[in-house]
């Protein structure tokens, strides 16, 4: 029972240390995890409306904070 005990006791305080280092820069963290959305062009014909804005909407800001190029 002791070792039980013991063992949600680690659980529960491992569990409650979620929190990380502050990241000096999070828009070089979002530039370095993620890469402009370029389609072929039949994946591109089949898109809806709202993925062409998220990938528009994507690519926009690929370009305002990583200088991907359009």
């Amino acid at each position: 029972m002791g070792k039980a005990l013991a063992a949600l006791a680690l659980c529960s305080m491992l569990a409650g240390c979620t929190t990380t280092a502050p990241v000096a820069d999070p828009r070089k963290v979002w530039c370095d995890h993620n890469k402009p959305q370029r389609p072929s062009q039949a994946v591109f014909e089949v898109m809806t409306r709202p993925e062409l804005d998220d990938m528009n909407a994507h690519n926009a800001l690929g370009v305002k904070w990583c200088r991907w190029q359009p």
